[in-house]
């Protein structure tokens, strides 16, 4: 019985010991603390017109139940002259333990006149030959691709949405590349970066049919072919 006694007075202590330095080590911060939260308008990805003003389908932000819209600073810009991917920042006020909120609008500028730039489709019979195995395709995977104005084009996948989107892999395994478009369709590339692996293209060669929208090409990367047919939307 003593030694029960005894026992529960140690944990007693112990715990008056802990209480202690808790309430310590919390002096001066406080218990509740309100972040501030925010929400675009509108649509996060945007595809917008190669000429037509910008204009921001706007945001909003609000702390503790207040409106502080006002305080949201924006960072990046979108020139619409220029046909490119753009990014916007949208960045809170700070609350009083410096935590704020943030939130991104990626903008697609694109001229919808160019014989070249818009979106593909990856089509279904395309295939990736690994040592003498095909596998399709599939199905149809979206890529971008963007002129550049003289005489090439960004491609966001050559790959063509075989790891990105058909593995699902997100955009990090998407081989982004420029292609250099000769006067009679020639395609040969001329940079390469796929940032999951650190790497690029083993070798490129197609063409590009500007009457049909249609590339075909064969990207050889990894010591595999990904054989494609791509067809603007």
């Amino acid at each position: 019985m003593k030694k029960n006694i005894l026992f529960a007075m140690m944990l007693a202590v112990f715990g008056l010991v802990l209480t202690s330095c808790g309430d310590k080590d919390s002096e001066g911060l406080s218990r509740f603390t309100y972040y501030p939260t925010i929400e675009l308008e509108g649509d996060s990805y945007l595809v917008w017109e190669k000429g037509v003003a910008f204009e921001d389908p706007g945001y909003s932000s609000t702390m503790n139940g207040e409106d502080v819209t006002s305080q949201v600073t924006v960072n990046g810009s979108v020139d619409v002259t220029k046909s490119g991917i753009y990014t916007l920042t949208y960045n809170t006020v700070k609350n009083e333990d410096g935590f704020g909120a943030s939130a991104t609008r990626t903008v697609v500028v694109l001229d919808s006149k160019s014989a070249v730039e818009g979106f593909y489709l990856t089509q279904a019979d395309s295939y990736r030959d690994r040592s003498g195995t095909v596998v399709a395709y599939g199905d149809q995977y979206e890529i971008l691709i963007i002129d550049n104005g003289d005489g090439t084009v960004f491609v966001d996948d050559l790959l063509g949405g075989w790891y990105s989107q058909r593995a699902g892999y997100g955009d990090n395994y998407k081989l982004y590349g420029t292609l250099a478009i000769a006067a009679d369709g020639t395609l040969s590339c001329l940079e390469s970066y796929l940032n999951g692996w650190g790497d690029s293209h083993d070798d490129l060669t197609g063409t590009f049919d500007a009457a049909t929208a249609t590339f075909k090409l064969d990207a050889a990367y990894a010591g595999m072919h990904f054989v494609q047919t791509w067809i603007k939307e």
